[in-house]
């Protein structure tokens, strides 16, 4: 067995070569995390995916400002992934670029991390290898999103997890960081847990009648606390400022109405695209790399498994437990692409197994031919061609959005009088656009409400008017409408919507459509209405 053989060549694993060659390979793993993060900032500032960065700027910007989660401002994802956002506003200036700076943070780090997992059972330039195929297939970051945070988090659990032979107190930090994982990202849950709850189930069973059964005790006992205390502290936090309701029905809402967790169907479609029988987000020859890096994890699974439940013996069966351990943790991880299944939510978790598909292949390039050998080389060597030559400037399955060479390299403007633009590279027509909605918002600044019932948060927080809804957008089930009602009673209120609105007592000032390269939003129309007596213009 290749898992079993492989494991016996101990320099291979876990020596290294020479001082000089381990520096070099460290060396370059940092460079890839400073071109991964520096890539992130340009997408920071040439994207203009207003749905996604708007929404989350203006959930960070509330916190910011103090407004209790749940109660006061909607909490989509994780509290601690808007926390930290807010951090970045504080840090990068409240600017929508500050969001992208703190998730490439992030995902960089992650890079870095799997690198220190990785070569506690590869050779440093394998496990360069493993971490350069992670770059190639999700280079950067394309949302400002809580996946990056959560992976970090979770791979920072399973290093103490790995480590916890070498000080008791890394079990407790195992499930602080796992804790810290799913308070990123709440839905993670059913992805980060359980293979951690496995692994633990699987040292017990192994040890259960050896001197190492009360460590592995211990082991379980450090790591519940560790989870346990940030979650129930969070818990206590809500309870005390009444906002432990609001987290309940607002989760629920999501795991229904978006993430369709009580239908059968969401299942069974994640099914069908893993084994790509469907079409989705992971398509592409990117997506289909994760099809087979499953089927490989899958493997190095099951022959240990096997072996252990045919023999009836504690050592019947050699296997690397690092390699065993981090293939269990990257498939739970398909399961962050239950709601949606794309390419950036796997390299988020699933990307895990590229190492372990290296220390695979290792095994089989040691055993085979020369001729076999060649032919590894070119097929390896053909498939970073492909992902290099569509890194930038190409639609692929990681970037939906590609760069653009006229934005980045002379077409583009910087809106200097916008301040959430600050650092951003635009269109002329996108910063026109933004340009006319925020000198229309500008007279009603002091004493006027903005209602967003559109999907563009960006469009509803250039002036920062005062909110009454917690929602960044018209969430259904969220908001409290009778104080939006009283608002447009009282004519304090302006309105931003998708259709002209036949409200009595107001009027439409603006009805624009959006620029086409703005995602969601390109071709639909803006309208914005406020009340007939305070309108500077008259309808268009």
């Amino acid at each position: 067995m290749l898992v079993s053989e492989s494991v016996n060549k101990k320099p291979a694993v876990f020596g290294g070569p020479s001082r000089d060659k381990i520096a070099l390979y460290d060396l370059l793993v940092l460079l890839i995390c400073l071109a991964s993060f520096c890539c992130s900032w340009v997408e920071s500032m040439v994207n203009v995916d207003n749905m996604h960065w708007g929404w989350a700027y203006i959930t960070a910007l509330d916190v910011k400002r103090g407004a209790l989660p749940h109660a006061e401002v909607l909490i989509s994802y994780g509290y601690l992934y808007t926390l930290l956002q807010s951090i970045a506003l504080n840090l990068f200036g409240e600017r929508l670029i500050s969001l992208g700076i703190i998730a490439g943070i992030f995902y960089s780090l992650s890079l870095l991390l799997a690198y220190r997992i990785f070569i506690r059972f590869l050779q440093r330039k394998l496990a360069f290898i493993a971490v350069l195929l992670m770059f190639l297939v999700h280079p950067y970051i394309i949302y400002p999103a809580s996946n990056y945070m959560m992976f970090t988090f979770e791979l920072l659990a399973l290093i103490f997890f790995i480590k916890y032979s070498e000080k008791k107190y890394y079990g407790f930090l195992a499930g602080l960081f796992l804790s810290l994982s799913v308070l990123c990202r709440y839905s993670s849950f059913i992805a980060v847990v359980p293979p951690f709850i496995f692994l633990l189930g699987w040292q017990y069973f192994n040890e259960r009648k050896t001197a190492k059964i009360q460590s592995i005790v211990e082991k379980i006992r450090l790591m519940s606390l560790g989870f346990v205390l940030p979650l129930l502290i969070f818990m206590i936090y809500l309870a005390l400022n009444s906002a432990l309701d609001d987290f309940v029905r607002q989760n629920e809402i999501f795991v229904k109405f978006i993430g369709r967790g009580n239908d059968i169907r969401t299942y069974l479609n994640f099914l069908a695209c893993i084994f790509q029988i469907e079409d989705s987000l992971a398509s592409d020859f990117r997506g289909k790399m994760f099809t087979v890096v499953l089927l490989v994890c899958l493997w190095v699974m099951a022959k240990p498994l096997i072996a252990k439940f045919k023999s009836r013996a504690n050592n019947s069966v050699l296997f690397n437990e690092t390699v065993f351990t981090v293939c269990v943790v990257a498939v739970f991880n398909y399961l962050n692409a239950v709601h949606v299944y794309e390419t950036y939510r796997l390299a988020n978790g699933a990307s895990l197994g590229l190492g372990a598909c290296i220390f695979v292949l290792s095994g089989c390039f040691e055993h085979s031919v020369k001729v076999v050998k060649y032919i590894m080389i070119i097929v390896f060597l053909a498939i970073l061609w492909l992902l290099s030559s569509t890194l930038f400037f190409e639609k692929t399955t990681s970037a939906y959005y590609p760069w653009k060479k006229e934005i980045l390299f002379g077409k583009s403007v910087e809106n200097r009088n916008i301040k959430i633009f600050k650092g951003k590279l635009l269109s002329k027509a996108c910063s026109d656009f933004y340009q006319e909605v925020f000198d229309i918002l500008k007279p009603f600044e002091k004493n006027f409400y903005v209602l967003n019932y559109t999907w563009d948060s960006v469009a509803a927080a250039i002036n920062d008017l005062p909110r009454v809804q917690i929602s960044p957008y018209d969430a259904v089930g969220v908001d409290d409408l009778s104080k939006q009602e009283r608002l447009i009673e009282e004519r304090k209120a302006v309105i931003l919507a998708y259709k002209k609105l036949d409200f009595p007592g107001y009027t439409t000032i603006f009805a624009r459509q959006w620029p086409d390269e703005i995602p969601w939003l390109g071709g639909g129309y803006l309208f914005i209405s406020v009340p007939e007596e305070w309108s500077v213009q008259k309808p268009r």
